[in-house]
C-alpha cells in the first residue's frame, strides 16, 4: 500500500527550541507534534539539509558543492569556488564572520573585486553572481578543503580555515586580501556611513554533486537553492506555495525562515493554524504515514499516527 509522508523543514527555529524560556510559548499543535515526536539530533545548516534530500549519500565533508548549481555556465573542466564578500570581527583572541547581513550594490562589488583582483590573477578569475555572492574561476585543481559559508556564520573561523597541501598559500593569499581590503576607500566610506565593511572573502563552494535517482512528488518552498536542487530531480513537482493535500509518496515542504528578530510568536501562531493544525487532524486520521520536522543546526522529529498516542510523553 502506498505511503504519504511530509517531511517541513523549519529554518529559523533553533534559536527558539533551543532556549528553554521559549518552550513555554510555543503553539499548541507545533508542541504536541514536538512533544509525541521522536527526536533525532541533527545539528547540520539548512543548505546540507536540501543538499541530502538530493544527493545519492549525506554530504559529509566540510564544504558543500554549490558550485555545481551556479547560474554562470562553467567551461569544460573548469574549477571554480565561491570567493563570497564578508566581515571579520575580532573578538577577543578570536575573529568572528559575518556575511549574511552584507547588502552590496553592483558598483560596490565591482570596487571590491578590483581591489583584489591583481592578488587573484596567478590562480583565476573572480567573477560576479550577483552584488553578494563571487566566483573564482581557477586554472588548477588545489589540493585543499574548504568549509561551507553558512556554517562559518556568526562563529570563529579558527576551526573553519581550509586544510590540505596548498593550505599556506591559500592562508597567506587570505590575508593579503584582508590587507587590501582594510585600506580600500569604499571600506572608509561604508564605515563613516555606519555600514559594515567587506574586509575578507571567504573560500568554499567546491565539490562535485551528484543528484539522487529518488524523486519526490513534490517539492514546495520559497528559495533559489531548492529551485535549483528540484531542477536536477525533473520528476519532482516544483511549486512555491504547497498544497495542502498530499498524494501518495514523499514530498518536501520548506518554510520560509522564522525571524526572531521579529514578531516570531505570532509567526508561529499563524503557522500553527495554517499547518500544523491540520497536519495533527490528518495523523488522527491516518492520512498522512509520517511527518519529519526538520530544524536546521538543532534537530529533526519523527511522528506518525501511532507516536501521537503517546500518553507519557
Amino acid at each position: 500500500m502506498a505511503k504519504t509522508e511530509l517531511t517541513i523543514v523549519m529554518p529559523g527555529m533553533a534559536a527558539i527550541l533551543s532556549q528553554d524560556i521559549n518552550r513555554s510559548t510555543i503553539p499548541p499543535y507545533l508542541a504536541k507534534l514536538i512533544s509525541k515526536a521522536t527526536q533525532i539530533e541533527q545539528p547540520i545548516g539548512l543548505s546540507r539539509h536540501l543538499f541530502n534530500h538530493f544527493s545519492d549519500s549525506p554530504l559529509t565533508g566540510s564544504d558543500l558543492p554549490i558550485c555545481d548549481l551556479s547560474p554562470i555556465p562553467k567551461p569544460t573542466q573548469a574549477i571554480t569556488i565561491k570567493a563570497d564578500p564578508c566581515y571579520l570581527h575580532a573578538d577577543r583572541d578570536r575573529l568572528l564572520l559575518f556575511a549574511k547581513g552584507i547588502t552590496l550594490t553592483e558598483q560596490e562589488s565591482a570596487e571590491l573585486i578590483g581591489e583584489i583582483e591583481p592578488l587573484l590573477s596567478e590562480l583565476g578569475e573572480l567573477k560576479l553572481i550577483n552584488p553578494n555572492s563571487w566566483q573564482l574561476e581557477l586554472k588548477q585543481m588545489p589540493d585543499i578543503q574548504f568549509s561551507a559559508l553558512e556554517e562559518v556564520e556568526g562563529k570563529g573561523v579558527d576551526a573553519y580555515l581550509p586544510v590540505g597541501e596548498d593550505r599556506r598559500q591559500w592562508l597567506t593569499l587570505w590575508n593579503e586580501i584582508q590587507m587590501q581590503l582594510y585600506n580600500a576607500d569604499l571600506n572608509q566610506h561604508r564605515m563613516a556611513s555606519q555600514q559594515v565593511p567587506v574586509n575578507s572573502v571567504w573560500f568554499w563552494g567546491m565539490g562535485n554533486f551528484v543528484p539522487t535517482q529518488t524523486t519526490w512528488a513534490s517539492v514546495s518552498g520559497n528559495a533559489e537553492l531548492l529551485a535549483k536542487l528540484a531542477a536536477t530531480n525533473p520528476s519532482a513537482r516544483y511549486q512555491n506555495e504547497p498544497t495542502k493535500s498530499w498524494s501518495n509518496g514523499k514530498h518536501l515542504w520548506l518554510l520560509d525562515e522564522i525571524d526572531t528578530e521579529s514578531d516570531w510568536q505570532a509567526t508561529l501562531q499563524d503557522l500553527d493554524k495554517m499547518v500544523f493544525e491540520p497536519l495533527w487532524q490528518q495523523l488522527s486520521k491516518v492520512a498522512i504515514d509520517k511527518v519529519i520536522l526538520q530544524v536546521p543546526q538543532f534537530a529533526e522529529y519523527h511522528i506518525t499516527p501511532l507516536s501521537r498516542w503517546r500518553f507519557w510523553k
